[in-house]
């Protein structure tokens, strides 16, 4: 069971150690590259959408060995995302393989466009996490041909790897390669969202990061709500079930709020893109859909991705007309009591932003989660400190204008 090390106030996990493998990099044709190492050789190559898909099976199966997991990097997920946007928006693979018959992939790095002298790892707006799938055996080697093969073939003198969990397994092997190789790395952003550990109480939790006055108010209205029809909760994970069950979500998200904007409802290709996500991972047993219902009639709903032993809360949806009754929180707790009973999850990614209104009341623990530069060229700090001074001046005009907009058309941020 890998280790949450990036959760606050939580001690006692074992860390996991990333072996050192040595490596030297070789010249190859145009999008390949070797690195040999302890008599073996790591094959790189870019890959498009077309070409990654005919290795599916032998990107599952380095998913299930990666030194941490991510459900979003997944091919389920990933695949389904990248066949439904644009061209222009689509990422590049960049693929490390143990060697040239392709047989065993050591790491895949999704690539957006390069831009302002930077490299990027891919990031959408429907991936709150972008922790790159390296084999745990080799993660070094992996991560070595990753930076040689950019610095080789990229106009770049940096690659951004946004959304890593800070202090993860990842992360800190990313870190430990830049730092062994003498290359900068430059801290863009960082923020903290809520998380679940394994074994938490629901009702401790409400009274730690709420307060007692909540809890009683959380159960005060479920009763009121049981008032007004029969309520259950239920967690549908069966494929055929879940594609109904999503469908009910599509239109319950776009009943409220974020029909006006961010429902998955309102854009066709965003919407058929989350049917075959779900449906993807459901077939692998890695999708579930939380239910909230009233006489049979859906009042709130979440959606969940596992990747071994992590949940991701990726989606939550609730009826506003029922606003009054706090569907959306009693739909938490109940979740909360089912995840942290479960012996197969370690932890659950709420995959909020910062400071979120309602998550992190009920869930008060932390993931630390972080935005890095690493330096591709050695020979030129002076110009990977000004392409990252020019990412933050960027983000931060982005950020500023964002806040704006909302304030001014008084929209709801979550």
């Amino acid at each position: 069971m890998a280790a949450p090390f990036w959760i606050e106030n939580v001690a006692d996990y074992a860390r996991e150690s990333v072996g050192p493998i040595a490596s030297a990099v070789g010249r190859r044709a145009p999008g390949s590259l070797a690195l040999g190492g302890a008599g073996k050789a790591l094959f790189v190559e870019t890959l498009d959408l077309g070409q990654v898909e005919a290795h599916a099976e032998a990107w599952s199966a380095l998913a299930g060995r990666a030194l941490e997991p991510n459900a979003f990097f997944e091919p389920g997920f990933a695949l389904a995302l990248a066949r439904h946007l644009p061209a222009r928006r689509r990422p590049r693979f960049l693929a490390v393989w143990r060697d040239e018959s392709r047989q065993w992939l050591v790491g895949l790095f999704p690539l957006a466009a390069t831009s302002h002298g930077l490299a990027r790892i891919w990031l959408d707006k429907q991936t709150p996490l972008t922790t790159p799938l390296v084999d745990r055996q080799c993660a070094e080697a992996a991560l070595r041909a990753l930076f040689a093969h950019l610095q080789e073939s990229e106009p770049a003198v940096g690659l951004v790897l946004p959304r890593l969990t800070q202090d993860g397994t990842a992360s800190r092997a990313i870190l430990a390669i830049a730092r062994e190789t003498g290359r900068a790395v430059e801290t863009l952003s960082a923020f903290k969202r809520a998380g679940l550990l394994a074994g938490s109480n629901a009702d401790a939790l409400a009274r730690r990061g709420a307060s007692s006055y909540a809890l009683r108010e959380l159960y005060r209205r479920r009763r009121r709500l049981g008032e007004l029809g029969k309520i259950e909760f239920s967690l549908i994970s069966e494929p055929a079930a879940l594609q109904g069950a999503l469908e009910e979500f599509l239109a319950l998200e776009a009943s409220g709020w974020k029909g006006r904007r961010g429902a998955l409802l309102r854009e066709r290709k965003l919407a058929d893109f989350a049917r075959r996500a779900t449906q993807e991972m459901a077939g692998g047993g890695q999708c579930q859909i939380a239910r909230l219902s009233l006489d049979g009639r859906p009042l709130a709903m979440g959606i969940l991705f596992t990747s071994r032993d992590r949940a991701y809360f990726w989606k939550i949806a609730f009826d506003e007309r029922f606003r009054a009754y706090a569907p959306g929180i009693d739909l938490v707790h109940r979740l909360t009591a089912v995840l942290a009973g479960r012996d197969d999850i370690a932890l659950t990614d709420s995959c909020a932003i910062a400071n979120h209104p309602m998550i992190d009341r009920f869930w008060p623990d932390r993931i630390g989660v972080c935005d890095i530069a690493v330096a591709l060229d050695c020979a030129r700090p002076g110009g990977f400190r000004a392409a990252c001074a020019i990412e933050r001046l960027k983000r931060e005009l982005r950020q500023r204008l964002k806040h704006a907009v909302n304030r001014t058309l008084r929209r709801k941020v979550s």
